[in-house]
């Protein structure tokens, strides 16, 4: 699934959330590592959905998705004052952030595997500890 709607929409709520906060705490050293990591891992998870094979963790993905939107909708519902309990809203931050680093998390698991050249002295060594297990006959 190569997507990059998650991670996007995982980094908008995460920096909404982390700038609504600033006004309170005016705190310019923790706004931008609010603003750094989630950008960071979210350019991660997008890069690394291009490199990995289709289809890997696919339904992960799509609870990931799904999570995100809500997240969104409830940061955007709080942003209204429709329920300003959930804008400004550190726990909201966490859970985008904590999303966002299963995704690349994700996304690095399902990266293909490199092939390992074959040593030829490697191979007579696991044949020779082959032979020493097998008991006589």
């Amino acid at each position: 699934m190569k997507s990059f709607v998650a991670p996007a929409l995982l980094v908008i709520t995460a920096v909404l959330q982390s700038m609504g906060v600033y006004p309170y705490f005016q705190d310019g050293i923790t706004l931008a590592g609010q603003l750094l990591f989630p950008i960071l891992f979210g350019l991660t998870a997008m890069y690394l959905s291009r490199k990995g094979r289709p289809g890997v963790f696919g339904t992960a993905h799509m609870i990931v998705l799904i999570l995100s939107v809500v997240l969104l909708v409830l940061s955007l519902v709080g942003m209204s004052q429709q329920l300003p309990y959930f804008y400004p809203t550190m726990i909201i931050y966490y859970i985008a952030f904590v999303l966002l680093v299963v995704e690349c998390g994700l996304r690095i698991a399902g990266l293909p595997k490199k092939e390992r050249p074959k040593d030829p002295e490697l191979d007579e060594d696991f044949e020779d500890a082959q032979d020493a297990d097998e008991p006589a006959r």
